[in-house]
């Protein structure tokens, strides 16, 4: 069975016109890429949300050239406010109007690849306690898996475990037990686990007794996995090269349960370009992640 692998699509790796994305995708092809995840936005944008979110009149264009390259589509929601999760609580008519063209797109991948994940943020409102955020999750989930289940192929929504901010102390999906806990609250098999590997060491810190591999209550949910690294500042989203995150030992740990879901390696342009040229070092990213998954899926 083949191994979804890919790394996030922001329009920033092949800024510069359809020319650039068509050397991109062929990078792509030569590296192995069989996924990828793009954040989807529509209606106002700036140019910093241009930068890693494919905006809605290049959708259909650019989504083509992946599928066409035999890649397979994965979609995160848009990082603007307005699609933020807290919004369910006092304002879940508006919100689903936002959520409806994406989950139009979604439910298009699905019929045509036979799997989609969604991928979203818990709600993380400061202004109010975990509570009211916790609510707000699960209500936009619960919603969500029952919008799967009436669409073709398999969806599945993915709840991204984020890493702690200390500005946010009443935010949700901040730690594996709160992760799986907003999961099992749902109780749906459409819904599951993103498994961000980097926000996961990131929280370490704040996890007595925190060891890179998670229960099989946790692990038995993961749908997907980000994997990015941590660089010597301490942020995340460097490429996988470093070695800060067990990438092996917590990808093997999925292996040893089932088939490995969609991985992608969630790669900022600018933490790249902080070690090196970007692209190759993107490159350099697919042959040891790639070479990782071949050894665990070879067992």
């Amino acid at each position: 069975m083949t191994v979804l692998l890919g790394n996030s699509g922001a329009p920033r790796w092949y800024q510069g016109g359809p020319e650039r994305l068509t050397a991109y995708l062929e990078r792509l092809r030569t590296w192995g890429a069989t996924a990828t995840e793009v954040v989807l936005h529509h209606g106002p944008a700036d140019e910093r949300t241009a930068r890693v979110h494919l905006l809605d009149p290049d959708w259909g264009r650019v989504l083509r050239c992946y599928r066409d390259a035999g890649i397979a589509v994965q979609v995160h929601v848009s990082l603007d406010p307005r699609f933020a999760t807290q919004r369910w609580l006092d304002e879940p008519e508006d919100l689903a109007r936002e959520y409806e063209p994406i989950l139009g797109v979604v439910r298009d991948l699905a019929a045509e690849q036979g799997r989609a994940v969604l991928v979203l943020h818990g709600a993380n409102d400061p202004a109010r306690g975990y509570e009211e955020n916790r609510r707000a999750t699960i209500g936009l989930l619960g919603w969500l898996a029952e919008a799967a289940e009436r669409m073709p192929g398999e969806v599945l929504v993915g709840l991204e475990l984020g890493a702690v901010k200390p500005d946010r102390p009443a935010a949700t999906a901040r730690s594996r037990a709160d992760v799986l806990a907003l999961v099992q609250a749902v109780d749906s098999p459409r819904v599951g686990i993103c498994w961000d590997l980097a926000h996961d060491c990131e929280n370490a810190a704040h996890e007595p007794g925190w060891e890179p591999v998670p229960g099989s209550e946790f692990l038995d949910r993961v749908v997907h996995v980000h994997v990015h690294d941590l660089g010597d500042d301490g942020a995340s989203h460097y490429p996988p090269v470093l070695g800060r995150v067990p990438i092996a030992e917590q990808l093997g740990a999925l292996a040893a349960r089932g088939p490995l879901p969609s991985i992608i390696m969630e790669v900022r342009w600018r933490c790249a370009a902080r070690l090196g040229e970007p692209w190759e070092l993107l490159g350099e990213s697919y042959r040891r992640v790639g070479a990782t998954v071949a050894e665990l899926t070879q067992r």
